[in-house]
């Protein structure tokens, strides 16, 4: 792999797909059957004289080096939430330029999922094709993960106090009493068909609150050597494996259970539900 510099950071410094390659080595994000990446790329300022497709592609290209069996990416929408039509083959995603990016290129394979839908290339495609009505609950991708071994979660500039949605399916599998399952309607546009469906989502009530304790669980974990977590640029890569991120996550919960939502929360369980343009549960 030719070395192409990608991003310049806040100290002047080029950080090139080379450098990134390196920390997902050390780091083993090779290591395992299924590698679920979220994005952030916030490593610096990008190249001017790359077009945004040219530094997808390298970066997409540093992927295609660890020779995954299996990639993930959150595309989410959250069409139904924001009342609108979820079309698999053109609703964008919410998660980043690099996941879209990822939807788009052939072979990937999207799943039918009006409110949190992945893309996945490799060969566990039942990760996609194979959920249930439960966006976040039973059957779906990340309860599927969980009952899978060899399961990794790599962060590309970004953290998991920013976007580990994972954290909440933790929350649905041990009843989290500041959450409840609302279902949700809308129009699903097919290849072949436009149908009318109804998918659940373990929202917040309406007065409680997110708090800080993600960025502490992130912390506990690296603290603990569970997750590795690498200077690059101005951000980090960070990488954690399913069945220790989920052991240390319940553990914090059932030792208390509001830990991760802000004391201003007001357990009055109001399911009163307004967004606008939603992008995060």
């Amino acid at each position: 792999m030719k070395t192409t510099n990608l991003f310049r950071d806040k100290d002047n410094h080029w950080i090139t797909n080379t450098d990134i390659l390196r920390i997902l080595d050390e780091n083993k994000a090779y290591d395992c059957d299924i590698l679920y990446m979220h994005t952030g790329l916030s490593f610096g300022i990008p190249n001017p004289e790359l077009k945004k497709t040219e530094l997808l592609a390298s970066l997409y290209e540093i992927l295609a080096e660890l020779k995954l069996k299996t990639l993930v990416v959150p595309v989410f929408t959250f069409s139904f939430c924001n009342g609108t039509d979820f079309d698999l083959l053109n609703s964008k995603s919410k998660m980043g330029v690099l996941n879209e990016y990822i939807r788009k290129l052939p072979g990937s394979v999207r799943s039918a999922d009006p409110l949190m839908s992945v893309s996945l290339l490799g060969a566990d495609t039942d990760l996609a094709t194979g959920i249930g009505k439960e966006s976040i609950g039973k059957d779906s991708t990340f309860d599927k993960l969980h009952h899978r071994k060899n399961v990794k979660f790599l962060f590309l500039g970004t953290g998991l106090g920013d976007c580990f949605t994972y954290m909440h399916y933790i929350e649905y599998f041990v009843k989290s009493h500041y959450r409840y399952s609302r279902e949700f309607s809308g129009q699903m546009i097919m290849p072949d068909k436009t149908y009318t469906d109804t998918f659940s989502l373990f929202v917040r009530y309406k007065n409680v609150y997110p708090g800080r304790g993600s960025y502490a669980y992130e912390d506990i974990l690296v603290d603990k050597g569970i997750a590795s977590r690498t200077p690059c640029g101005n951000s980090f890569i960070t990488l954690v494996d399913e069945p220790r991120a989920f052991e240390v996550y319940y553990d914090m919960i059932q030792g208390n259970p509001d830990y991760f939502i802000d004391s201003r929360s007001v357990h009055d369980y109001d399911k009163t539900f307004f967004v606008k343009d939603m992008v995060a549960l």
